[in-house]
């Protein structure tokens, strides 16, 4: 497996305060690090953009990451709140390097994190969309190439991916990543050991309520065929059950308060406490993502498919 150190780092300094979300975003981005495309791109549900950036090569400024502007505030462990979906004045990415490559769109369907995406300048327009409201606001076969990592988010994934395939051309190429019931196995592997308020301090209501991940790849892979598309390749996104199961544990629990410290340091403190914490983590999630031995993809928590129409 061959790491690119360099790239590891930035994600490791833009999502520092939670590593096991590096991690997996760092992996996620190498599942299809090799994936080439021109012409009109979108990347569906991009959130706050960040993600994708940093797969095409953008660098943050150190001074700059994911935890500047949030509603930490309003954190609560008995229920999920996207305490990212944020945007105020203090949102001014400082970015290092340009990406090598940007996307034509970007589509979201929350405010804040459409916001904090427009402000990358990465994408040549954002439009607010949800996805379980369909027909896509695009034309057919408008795209050249398709990527998402969020359509396990929808309360009907064959007619979603059916218009995935509408807006595809038809010698374009799609880049799907998705959830698998083996996603959240670490908190099922828990709920017998933990009381009742612990588990629910790890799984915020995760197990009721993310979609999509109750099904294992043959629905994925159902789905996909159903929705007349061809299926080129199938990856793990994430490398193994100890990366999985960090990314279940983590640092998540505390976030809240360590985004609340972290915001009230001054500019050069938490440059210097940043600097130390990424080299730790990095030292540690290296090896436990490498050397243990990579899932089959069939039984990753998390896949990527590589996929065009028939």
């Amino acid at each position: 497996m061959l790491i690119n150190k360099k790239k590891l780092k930035n994600f490791l300094n833009f999502y520092w305060l939670r590593p096991e979300n590096a991690i997996v975003k760092y992996f996620q981005s190498y599942s299809w690090s090799d994936i080439k495309w021109k012409g009109k791109s979108v990347d569906i549900s991009t959130g706050d953009g960040s993600y994708v950036f940093l797969h095409c090569g953008g660098e943050f400024d150190e001074k700059f990451d994911f935890y500047i502007d949030t509603k930490s505030e309003k954190f609560t462990h008995k229920k999920f709140v996207d305490i990212y979906d944020s945007f105020s004045k203090k949102y001014k990415p400082i970015i290092k390097k340009i990406p090598d490559k940007k996307f034509t769109i970007g589509t979201d369907w929350k405010d804040g994190l459409l916001a904090k995406a427009k402000c990358l300048n990465f994408f040549n327009k954002t439009i607010k969309h949800d996805n379980n409201f369909l027909p896509f606001p695009f034309e057919d076969s408008e795209f050249k190439f398709i990527h998402s990592n969020s359509l396990y988010w929808t309360n009907n994934p064959v007619k979603l991916l059916k218009d995935v395939n509408r807006v595809l051309d038809k010698d374009g190429l799609a880049v799907l990543e998705f959830s698998t019931q083996n996603m959240l196995s670490t908190l099922y592997d828990l709920k017998p050991i933990l009381n009742k308020a612990a588990f629910n301090i790890l799984d915020r209501k995760r197990t009721l309520e993310m979609k999509g991940i109750k099904g294992d790849i043959k629905d994925w892979v159902n789905y996909i065929k159903k929705s007349n598309f061809i299926i080129e390749d199938i990856r793990w996104a994430w490398p193994n059950k100890i990366i999985t199961d960090f990314w279940n544990t983590g640092l998540r629990p505390i976030s809240h308060l360590l985004i609340k410290m972290a915001n009230n340091m001054s500019i050069s403190e938490r440059k210097k406490i940043k600097k130390e914490w990424v080299n730790i983590f990095y030292e540690i999630l290296l090896p436990l993502s490498t050397k243990p031995k990579t899932y089959n993809p069939k039984k990753a928590s998390y896949v990527t498919f590589i996929i065009r129409k028939k």
